[in-house]
Parts: structure tokens; sequence; C-alpha cells
């Protein structure tokens, strides 16, 4: 009886739409807010849950690997923003001049083109937000909680969960049930 259900329960989850990595993205998006919203009460907590949607991944290595990426490319283009800021106030020459010298850096040291191109985004987020005190370090800190959370959901053991939704569609795919 419980075996039937639990099938049917599985069937309806497949039908619909709903897969293990849907989930996993959308948990972690929801526990890195609520953490942000916890350690950063200053901030908009937006960063945490955008840093944990991109970095959840199949595979623990590939997790690890976008959310360094992410975190090396923040921390270019907080530090470009910060060097730049001290001659040239916010505007479109601070943009500029914080991007390329963030990018360039980036490039002689052979960064992977993910962290490069967050630098661009950072910057141009930073600057729009330097105003309101501190967005630097608070994007920072956001990130490394998002990334954290999305690399702990990815290795939790949902394998258990997975091996009975993949064990459901391969019967279903072979017209067992």
């Amino acid at each position: 009886m419980y075996t039937r259900g639990l099938k049917h329960l599985r069937g309806i989850i497949n039908r619909s739409g709903i897969t293990l990595q849907t989930f996993k993205i959308s948990l972690a998006a929801g526990v890195s807010w609520g953490l942000a919203a916890l350690f950063t009460p200053h901030f908009y907590p937006y960063i945490a849950p955008l840093t944990a949607v991109l970095i959840v991944n199949t595979t623990f290595a590939k997790s690890v690997t976008k959310a360094l990426n992410r975190l090396y490319g923040i921390i270019g283009g907080v530090g470009s923003c910060l060097f730049i800021t001290h001659w040239i106030q916010p505007s479109a020459i601070a943009v500029f001049f914080s991007i390329f010298i963030g990018m360039t850096i980036a490039t002689i040291f052979k960064l992977h083109q993910d962290s490069i191109s967050q630098i661009g985004v950072t910057v141009v987020m930073v600057l729009a937000f330097m105003h309101s005190g501190g967005y630097e370090w608070g994007r920072i800190l956001e990130t490394i909680i998002g990334a954290f959370v999305a690399i702990l959901i990815t290795v939790l053991p949902f394998s258990k969960l997975n091996s009975l939704l993949k064990q459901h569609s391969d019967l279903k795919n072979n017209k067992h049930i």
C-alpha cells in the first residue's frame, strides 16, 4: 500500500515538472535569503539568494568552482571600485576605469571568464549603491552566505530521493509502470 502511494506521488511530481534540481535551487535561495536577512539586516538580502541560484549544481566540485569564480570576481570588482573611487567620483569614467582595471588584472592572473564578467557586474552594482555605506562589504558577505548555502544544499544527502525519482523515471521510460 505504502509503495503504491509513493509511486503515485512520484508520478504526480514527475508529471508536474518538479525536479530535484528545481527543489535544491529553490531551497538554497530561500535559506540564503533568510540567513542574509539575519546576518546583514542593513542591506537588501538579494545577493545571497541570487548567488545560491547561480551556484547550486549537480556536483560538489562544480558548485565550489562556480562559488570561487563568483567570489573572485566580486572581490576583484569591489577592489577595483575602491581603488578608482579614491580619485574619481562614481561616474561613467569611474565605471570604465574600474571595469577596465579589474578585468585586466583578472586576465593577467588567468582567472576564469565567469570571474572576469562578474567583475563588470560588481563594479556597476557597487558604484550604483556606493552611497548606501558599506554595500561593497555586504555584497561580499552575502555572496559568501549564498555560496555556502548552495554548496551545502548540493552535497546534502538527497541521494535517496534522487535515486527514487530516477528509478521511477527509468521504469516509466521502459513502460514498466
